[in-house]
């Protein structure tokens, strides 16, 4: 059976980027301010280096090999990736979620987008299936329902630091969390505090389904190592259960001369129930991670997914 699938695209967010700079005359970061952050009044949310440091903020951290915690120096990148992501305080997140859950205008009365707009954003663009980011893309949102009602989100992380915002609009609902130490320690600290808010606040309850018994004969199918520009995925057996690994490239932590994020170490995989070879990460920094591998036409496995990318296998050997 072949599978049909969508991927996550960092490179889509920043010729998007691009463009607004070319329809404004403005820098991207510019135009987002003068046009969105400034009149709804994330006053200390930025992408500049020069600007953030002028305010308080929280630097990252790694865990290392022998469990220690340690400052992540590199924080951000180049510019050319701002146009998917910004850093923002909680105050500021949640000021978001007001103006996402509201009708366009800013709290000065100022009508900055169509109330139609905002809702076109979180309808269905695209179906997802296997993911714990959703089931479907939105405009920028990730989408699922949870007992009837629709989950609203999009997360973030950067080098040892992890956020989460999450809304229910039909309910006025919005939570945002963000954590400064990972990758093990934040992922899991986010997703806790999100499904208790879930559960207390909205009654839904949010459960990791439950994996398939360990088949030694079928996970041979799925072993082997599958690559994107920058990333490798090796998904090996320590024969009690299939594992999986995720990291940088050899050579491109090599040749990098900024600090990269440490790779993470292998974790346990259970393939779920079904016909569409889904799995969920059962132990390690993403536990709950759910993905899925996919085939040609011929039956065998040629991707899996993994957090909204999809990785080209490239050998049968983990």
């Amino acid at each position: 059976m072949t599978t049909s699938c969508a991927s996550y695209s960092q490179a889509g967010y920043n010729l998007l980027g691009r463009v607004i700079e070319k329809v404004t005359g403005l820098t991207f970061e510019q135009a987002v301010a003068q046009l969105l952050l400034d009149p709804i009044g994330l006053s200390h949310s930025r992408y500049l280096l020069s600007e953030i440091m002028t305010r308080r903020f929280a630097v990252g951290h790694n865990r290392g090999a022998d469990g220690a915690l340690s400052v992540a120096s590199q924080w951000k990148d180049t510019r050319a990736n701002n146009p998917g992501g910004l850093v923002s305080p909680v105050t500021d997140q949640l000021r978001w979620a007001r103006f996402q859950l509201g009708d366009g205008r800013a709290e000065s009365g100022e009508s900055l987008m169509p109330a139609e707009v905002l809702t076109q954003m979180k309808e269905q663009t695209v179906e997802l299936h296997g993911s714990s980011l959703g089931d479907a893309f939105g405009i920028c949102w990730f989408l699922r329902d949870m007992d009837g009602v629709r989950i609203v989100s999009h997360g973030g992380s950067s080098n040892g630091q992890f956020a989460e915002l999450v809304t229910a609009p039909e309910r006025n609902f919005a939570i945002t969390v963000m954590s400064n130490a990972g990758p093990d320690d934040g992922i899991q600290f986010n997703q806790a505090v999100v499904r208790w808010a879930l559960q207390h606040c909205l009654g839904l309850i949010d459960r990791d389904p439950e994996p398939l018994p360990y088949d030694p004969a079928r996970a041979e199918e799925f072993i082997g190592a599958y690559e994107i520009d920058a990333m490798t995925l090796t998904i090996g057996t320590d024969e009690t259960g299939l594992t999986i690994t995720c990291g940088i490239k050899p050579e491109i932590r090599a040749a990098s001369e900024i600090e990269l994020p440490p790779d993470l170490p292998a974790a346990g995989l259970g393939l779920l129930p079904g016909e569409r070879d889904e799995y969920i990460v059962t132990s390690g920094g993403l536990q709950g991670q759910r993905g899925f591998f996919t085939r040609d036409e011929r039956g065998r496995i040629v991707g899996a997914d993994m957090a909204g990318r999809m990785f080209n296998r490239v050998s049968t050997t983990g």
